[in-house]
């Protein structure tokens, strides 16, 4: 709870008196209504939003949260199939909408900084009434609705991350100079490559994640969405065939000045070696330098030796 700000605990205690005692009927219809304003929210955000990373982010909630509206509706009329939803006397659980001018970084962060915090709000709001709501099946519906929210808080906090690291260095994320990265973390990785799509790079993605998958989550058409898998496949390219590309992907570089996003790199490690796995990685970071182009590589830290880790450093400039 130390997490909310003070003035905000006493409007969740009132929400939860509110709902503590509802049936899940009225829990069910509160929420439908709760994540309709949500979706609204989202969709005005996106709209104003001109950074493709933030952009695309709000535009994910927005999209889920229409999902999660409409599975929601489904439960209440499969539960009650001759009644509609109506609107619960009891204070929404989503702070204010707030509307900034998306012309700088701080308004960025400051967008960010208060869905985070209104999706925490919401969070915990639902954490606490799954603990003290008087109907067991709400208890349930409350500690779902708080996962939700969880996930949310989560994708937020990374973008607000990866922006105020670059804050730090007085740059934006667009202004690093071509070469090679290496991204822990997968989600930070893709926002990276949305933001660097504005200099008229043309992008390229090696994922674990089949392509109808990967353009879902990037929310646009022009991604070169290539499926690594060591399966037989239609369409997919194995491991193997991906290192042995190297020639190919970085005459791409040079011809076309081209972002090359390469996902779950410790997947090729495991199927072709470090050595030769590192070799792809070294030719295409070297190309990108001296071509204007940039190679972005995610890999999980803890599934590579501590020795891989390092030469990976070595090699690439690492963003948290």
């Amino acid at each position: 709870m130390s997490s909310i700000p003070p003035e905000l605990k006493k409007y969740m205690e009132k929400v939860i008196e509110a709902l503590r005692d509802r049936p899940v009927k009225e829990v069910l219809s509160y929420a439908i209504f709760n994540e309709k304003e949500e979706v609204e929210y989202y969709r005005k955000l996106a709209e104003r939003a001109g950074r493709e990373s933030v952009k695309v982010l709000f535009t994910q909630m927005a999209d889920e949260s229409q999902r999660h509206h409409d599975e929601l509706y489904s439960l209440f009329k499969k539960l009650y199939p001759e009644e509609e939803p109506v609107k619960v006397d009891a204070p929404p659980v989503e702070v204010a909408p707030f509307y900034p001018k998306f012309e700088t970084v701080d308004d960025y962060l400051e967008a960010l900084e208060y869905c985070m915090q209104s999706e925490l709000f919401a969070e915990e709001t639902y954490a606490i009434l799954a603990q003290k709501a008087t109907h067991e099946e709400s208890k349930v519906f409350f500690a779902q609705l708080a996962s939700i929210e969880n996930n949310h808080y989560k994708r937020l906090k990374k973008a607000y991350g990866l922006l105020s690291s670059f804050k730090a260095k007085k740059m934006l994320p667009e202004d690093i100079s071509p070469g090679g990265y290496l991204f822990p973390d997968k989600i930070k990785a893709r926002y990276m490559l949305l933001d660097l799509i504005g200099k008229g790079l043309k992008p390229y993605v090696f994922s674990r994640d089949p392509p109808k998958k990967l353009l879902e989550w990037f929310k646009r058409g022009d991604i070169n969405a290539v499926w690594v898998s060591p399966a037989p496949v239609k369409g997919a390219m194995t491991p193997k065939s991906l290192v042995n590309s190297k020639e190919s992907l970085a005459e791409i570089m040079r011809e076309e000045k081209a972002i090359i996003l390469i996902e779950n790199f410790e997947a090729i490690v495991a199927s072709e070696g470090f050595p030769k796995a590192l070799e792809l990685v070294s030719i295409l970071r070297d190309v990108a330098m001296v071509s204007g182009s940039y190679l972005l590589v995610h890999a999980k830290k803890n599934a590579l030796s501590r020795r891989e880790w390092a030469i990976l450093e070595s090699e690439l400039e690492v963003i948290e």
